[in-house]
């Protein structure tokens, strides 16, 4: 292959969820700071999303062999399962020889595990990746546990991980008030993908050496939109060919060889299904995505542009939109802009709740004009941007 012409000591693009390769983006960055918040909450779930390739699996895998000898984790990625099935797999996991029993009996030895491992000073996890395909009476089943009036699951910590439409299935399942924190992993931007890319490249052995020129980086971000898997691909048919031609670089026309090979599509103005959809994050005038004007007691403080993503509302520093006032949770709400300019605003289990006019609501499509209500403040969202914006100081 291409390791001796680049001098590299491992192949840097592998597309298998190697936790040494985990960069983090300020998506991955907050990721992995919410799993690791499980355990200040008395009980409850954490639930991460994203498309296939986003890098859910690698994370999941970085958290896990960061815990300490005292928490025991079910690690499960089976899921389309009957409740009974669910339960079975899920104490096979901690040792136990559950199957041909009824469900009763399954949810009682579950139980008193819980309670033995916390007797001892342990906590128990269970992973579930692949979430999105639990059936809708398995979640009803979880949110029962956590809902026992005699808390025999209360040292229970459970992390969701899927697809975007998880979402909706655990909403359906009426488990959305035991969701305490959600977060949808983003593609990477062009610095991150860049990033991303130097990063694989080091661990691999290249140190400070430069593989990729500028405009093969460019093209990398060009072609995979910032999802990770279409990087590794992409990136690793890239060098295959330069080495096959015994360039000490990877450059330009070496991407666009490879996107040929792969038929990766770039993005036009009239993008169809097939295509690459290249994220158009943190653009300067914020056009087609939307503004937020923010209002305290009924007068305007500042205005802020939407970009495609996910933008997060709260009390706390680590917001991407932060509101101090003692009436708004740390993480009180997010709103999620897609590629078309169109926005959801989802409350993420604040105390206060969050409101449209005098409407409390959990997840809801903005239109034009809408008011958020947040406490004392007010955000209405106008989806054409009406001046430049003011951000808050």
């Amino acid at each position: 292959m291409y390791l001796q012409r680049f001098k590299l000591n491992e192949q840097p693009f592998e597309p298998s969820p190697d936790p040494d390769f985990l960069y983090l983006s300020n998506f991955h960055q907050r990721a992995r700071s919410y799993m690791e918040s499980i355990w200040d909450f008395p009980n409850g779930i954490v639930s991460m999303t994203g498309e296939i390739g986003a890098g859910k699996t690698t994370l999941i895998n970085a958290f896990v062999g960061r815990l300490d000898d005292d928490v025991c984790v079910a690690n499960m990625n089976q899921t389309q399962l009957s409740p009974v099935q669910f339960l079975q797999l899920l104490l096979a996991q901690f040792g136990f020889k559950a199957f041909r029993k009824r469900k009763a009996q399954l949810l009682d030895m579950l139980a008193q595990f819980l309670s033995e491992k916390a007797a001892a000073g342990k906590k128990t996890l269970i992973i579930i990746d692949e979430a999105q395909n639990l059936s809708r009476n398995v979640l009803k089943d979880i949110g029962r546990m956590f809902a026992d009036e005699h808390r025999k699951f209360a040292a229970l910590r459970i992390i969701l991980s899927g697809h975007s439409e998880l979402n909706d299935t655990m909403d359906a399942a009426g488990i959305q008030g035991l969701v305490r924190l959600r977060l949808d992993l983003g593609p990477l931007n062009r610095r991150e993908t860049s990033a991303y890319v130097s990063h694989r490249l080091a661990v691999a052995g290249a140190a400070d050496k430069k593989i990729f020129t500028n405009a093969a980086l460019a093209g990398v971000y060009r072609y995979s939109g910032g999802i990770p898997r279409l990087i590794n691909t992409l990136c690793d048919t890239a060098m295959i060919g330069a080495g096959l031609q015994d360039q000490g670089t990877v450059g330009e026309e070496a991407i666009e060889a490879a996107a040929r090979e792969l038929k990766l599509e770039e993005p036009s103005s009239e993008t169809n299904e097939h295509s690459v959809m290249v994220p158009l994050l943190n653009l300067p005038d914020g056009k087609g995505f939307g503004v937020l004007s923010i209002a305290y007691k009924g007068r305007t403080t500042s205005e802020f542009p939407l970009s495609m993503g996910k933008l997060l509302i709260g009390r706390a520093t680590s917001n991407d939109l932060q509101i101090d006032s003692k009436f708004v949770s740390g993480h009180h709400a997010q709103i999620i802009t897609g590629v078309d300019g169109k926005s959801m605003i989802e409350d993420l289990n604040s105390t206060n709740g969050l409101f449209i006019g005098k409407r409390k609501i959990r997840r809801y499509k903005l239109a034009s004009g809408d008011v958020i209500g947040l406490g004392q403040h007010t955000i209405t969202y106008y989806r054409e941007r009406r001046g430049k914006p003011r951000l808050e100081n």
